[in-house]
C-alpha cells in the first residue's frame, strides 16, 4: 500500500478500510482542564461504518483523507475531524438515512474541525512559548486519571485504552497535550486574574441569597421498597401497594397512619414519623420533590431503584445566611473562575485574530 498527497488530498490505495490511523488520546477543547478526567469517550469504532455507508467505487483509488483546515503552517484533515466524533459520528450513521444524514454529519464535522482548530492554536503557542509536560507531570496526570476512573492498576488502564482503540504511545501524547495546555493557560491567563477583597465583599453584599446554610425539611415518608433485582411479580405488587395507599389518603385518612399499613422494607418500623432532613441526605428525586411540595401536600408516587415513595412535607427552613468571613474564600473562588473564564475567552479571541487559519471544509 502507498499514500501519497495530491491537490489537498491524501489518497491510499488499497482495501477499503485499511490504513486507518488510531484516534488521539486528547479530545479537542475549548478550555483545558487541570486534568482529563476520563478516556476520551468518542473513541469507538465508528469510522469504519461511515466509510461503509458510503458509495465508493472500488476500482478507483480510494480517498480517505483531504485537508480540511490549514492553521498557520500545521494542517487538520477530515480523519482527525472523524476520529474525534467517532461516537457521535457512528450513532448519526446508524439513525440517519440520505440528505439529513449528510446535513448532520457536515454540522457535527464543522463543529468538531472549530474544536480542533482551537486546540491547534492552544498547542502552537505552547509550543512557541516552549512549554512542555515532564515525565513526572505525566506520569502524575496518569495517576490522578486513574483514582478518578477507579482504575486500580496499570493493566486495568491498558485494558480500556485497548477498548478505547488507544495505544500507548497515542495515550500518553494526549495527556501530555492536556498537561501542556493546562500550563499554558495558568501562565497566560490565569496568572494574570486578581481578585480584590473590595470585590469579594461587594459581590456578598448583592447575593447574600447564594450563602445560606444548608436546608432543612421535616418530612413523613412510605416506601413499598423493592429487592435490588426485582422481578416483575415484585414491582407489579408495590406498585398496587403504593398506588392503595395513595388512595386510601386522597379519602382523607392521616399520612401516618396510611405510611404504618402499607410500608414494606427495612424503613417500615419508622414509616410516617417526622425525619429531619438536611440537603444532600436524601435520594435525589425524593430531595427536589421534598425542597418543591407545597408544606401539608402529599407528594406523588416518586420512583427510586429502592422502590416506591410518598412524602409529605411537614416544615422547611432555607438556612441561615452565613457571614462573609465564613464564606469569603468561596466568594473569592467563584469571583475567580468569572474573571478567568472571561480572560480566557479574550486570550482565545486573540490567537485567533494574530493567526492565519484557512478553512477548506
Amino acid at each position: 500500500m502507498r499514500s501519497e498527497v495530491r491537490g489537498g488530498k491524501r489518497e491510499v490505495r488499497g482495501a477499503v478500510g485499511a490504513g486507518h490511523a488510531l484516534p488521539k488520546a486528547g479530545a479537542a477543547s475549548s478550555a483545558p482542564t487541570p486534568l482529563p478526567s476520563t478516556l476520551n469517550p468518542a473513541l469507538v469504532v465508528g469510522l469504519a461504518l461511515l466509510v461503509w455507508s458510503l458509495p465508493i467505487p472500488l476500482s478507483e483509488g480510494v480517498i480517505l483523507d483531504r485537508v480540511v483546515a490549514v492553521v498557520n503552517d500545521d494542517v487538520i484533515t477530515l480523519t482527525e475531524v472523524q476520529e474525534e466524533g467517532l461516537q457521535i459520528i457512528r450513532r448519526i450513521v446508524q439513525e440517519t438515512l440520505g440528505e439529513e444524514r449528510e446535513r448532520r454529519l457536515r454540522s457535527v464535522e464543522r463543529q468538531i474541525l472549530d474544536e480542533l482548530i482551537l486546540r491547534r492554536l492552544q498547542l502552537q503557542e505552547a509550543k512557541k512559548e516552549k512549554i512542555e509536560a515532564t515525565t513526572t507531570e505525566v506520569r502524575t496526570a496518569i495517576d490522578e486519571l486513574k483514582r478518578r476512573s477507579s482504575l486500580t492498576s496499570d493493566d486495568e488502564l491498558r485494558i480500556a485504552m485497548a477498548r478505547e482503540l488507544l495505544s500507548e504511545e497515542q495515550f500518553r501524547k494526549g495527556i501530555a497535550e492536556q498537561v501542556a495546555l493546562t500550563k499554558l493557560v495558568a501562565r497566560q491567563v490565569r496568572s494574570k486574574v486578581v481578585v480584590l477583597d473590595e470585590e469579594a465583599s461587594r459581590y456578598y453584599d448583592q447575593h447574600q441569597d447564594r450563602f445560606r446554610d444548608i436546608p432543612q425539611v421535616k418530612i413523613r415518608h412510605l416506601l413499598v421498597a423493592v429487592p435490588a433485582q426485582p422481578t416483575q411479580e415484585a414491582m407489579l405488587h408495590a406498585k398496587a401497594q403504593i398506588e392503595e395507599a395513595q388512595a386510601v389518603i386522597k379519602l382523607g385518612a392521616r399520612f401516618s397512619t396510611v405510611a404504618k399499613q402499607y410500608a414494606e422494607g427495612p424503613l417500615a418500623s419508622s414509616s410516617g414519623e417526622v425525619w429531619t432532613m438536611s440537603r444532600g441526605e436524601l435520594a435525589p428525586e425524593l430531595e427536589r420533590m421534598a425542597l418543591a411540595l407545597p408544606i401539608g401536600q402529599v407528594s406523588g408516587i416518586i420512583v427510586t431503584p429502592a422502590g416506591f415513595h410518598l412524602i409529605q412535607v411537614e416544615e422547611r427552613t432555607m438556612g441561615k445566611v452565613l457571614p462573609f468571613d465564613q464564606v469569603k474564600e468561596t466568594v473569592r473562588n467563584l469571583l475567580f473562575d468569572q474573571k478567568a473564564e472571561t480572560k480566557f475567552k479574550e486570550w482565545v479571541q486573540g490567537l485567533k485574530t494574530k493567526a492565519s487559519v484557512e478553512m477548506k471544509m
